[in-house]
């Protein structure tokens, strides 16, 4: 009975690892990328948009650069989700942290209501470490490529997010606003005038 218990355990774990670990995939992280961008940007939150496709293609073309310069084998050793390319450092855990990173400052930035927007920020911030967590269990990398790919989006993010304040001050972010703006209130105005005239 003990046996049968720590193998559906064992298994339990190991469908929770993989569905984290396929959670942060690079094609469900560009989906993410490309809703957020579209969402920002009708929003009228312009330099917000290019600030996160920014920093998460900068994050990305960092990583592949390392990879092929430091070439990293991956983990020798049974493997529960398919890794193709070099091990350092971990993509899945360096974009997907860049996303969660640049989604914390903009969400403790704009929700008033300060718990919530703690609360919120605490789950992205749990998930992040859990992917990294995955990403070593399922034997795709090294704990070390983890480490490296949290540490290149922090250095990153930090680095956006600055770039983010000085544009900020510098009225970038009205400027997009006034002249990439899709007026959709003329057409609806423009209409009402011509009821009335009517």
């Amino acid at each position: 009975m003990p046996y049968y218990l720590t193998s559906s355990m064992n298994l339990g774990l190991d469908q929770f690892f993989i569905a984290l670990s396929k959670s942060s995939d690079p094609s469900f992280q560009i989906l993410i990328t490309l809703l957020g961008f579209v969402i920002l940007y009708l929003l009228n939150n312009k330099l917000e948009a290019i600030c996160c496709v920014f920093n998460i293609g900068v994050t990305g073309f960092i990583n592949l650069v390392l990879k092929n310069t430091i070439k990293r084998s991956r983990p020798i050793g049974i493997k529960l989700v398919e890794a193709h390319g070099y091990s350092f450092p971990s993509g899945h855990s360096s974009i997907s942290t860049a996303i969660g990173i640049v989604l914390i400052y903009f969400i403790l930035k704009r929700i008033k209501n300060k718990k919530i927007a703690y609360l919120i920020s605490g789950v992205i911030l749990t998930y992040l470490i859990l992917v990294g967590i995955s990403r070593v269990y399922v034997g795709a990398h090294y704990p070390t490529d983890v480490l490296g790919g949290w540490f290149i989006a922090i250095v990153w993010s930090f680095i956006s997010i600055t770039a983010y304040k000085y544009c900020v001050r510098k009225g970038v972010g009205k400027y997009l606003d006034k002249h990439f703006t899709i007026k959709l209130n003329k057409s609806k105005d423009k209409s009402k005038d011509k009821f009335k005239s009517m």
